[in-house]
């Protein structure tokens, strides 16, 4: 009996913690339809300035000094500076979340029970994966979209992004495509290999993260 009430009460931990899809509306994203690089080019900051939230379900390899961890994520963006990746175990709960919110970050590490916030820099220095891009607009780049207000150098092909570069990092689309199928964020000693899966627009807003009181404080993000 003991044992039996011990596997409920875990179940039920389990399920507490395991996350719930947004509401909203959802509508798949379509391919271009342009014919040039050019063309595309516009078409893609339409389709920037058009959208309210686009939400994708990938698969990630993140590489960090030789060291590779592979896991299931979910990444929410809207373009007014918003982003949510949340990062999931393999019984489907939440590892990791990182929320931004401007120029503002909030990193959870779920698996250990800690929390940070920061600046974008600060961010920077202690997660290297997107160098000193802000989150947001490194979350655009991973769906496909060009992000603005930054100096980045994109290289288009018809069917949307081909390659993108800010400082660095380097992002590849292969093959160039939108919705993206796979995109690479590599810069010296760190990659984010990526397959994107379903990816749709939706009417949800990004919430930001819910943080239990009994997680630490301050503690410096780390992938």
């Amino acid at each position: 009996m003991r044992r039996a009430i011990a596997v409920l009460l875990l179940v039920a931990a389990v399920a507490g913690c395991r996350t719930v899809r947004p509401t909203g509306e959802e509508t798949p994203l379509a391919p271009l339809t342009s014919t040039s690089a050019g063309d595309a080019a516009r078409q893609l900051t339409a389709r920037r300035a058009q959208m309210t939230t686009d939400r994708a379900l990938l698969r990630m390899r993140a590489t960090n000094a030789g060291r590779s961890l592979s896991f299931r994520a979910q990444l929410e963006v809207d373009n007014r500076g918003h982003m949510l990746l949340t990062a999931y175990t393999p019984f489907g709960t939440n590892a990791m979340r990182l929320y931004a919110s401007g120029d503002e970050v909030t990193f959870v590490n779920d698996f250990e029970g800690t929390w940070w916030r920061g600046g974008v820099a600060e961010f920077a220095r202690s997660f290297g994966f997107f160098g000193s891009m802000p989150p947001s607009a490194m979350g655009l780049m991973m769906l496909g979209l060009p992000a603005s207000g930054h100096e980045v150098a994109y290289d288009y092909a018809a069917a949307g992004l081909k390659r993108a570069s800010v400082g660095d990092v380097v992002v590849t689309y292969d093959p160039p495509s939108y919705p993206p199928a796979h995109v690479l964020v590599a810069r010296p000693g760190q990659s984010l290999d990526i397959e994107i899966g379903e990816a749709v627009m939706t009417t949800a807003p990004i919430a930001p993260p819910v943080i239990p009181s009994s997680y630490r404080c301050c503690v410096a993000p780390k992938m």
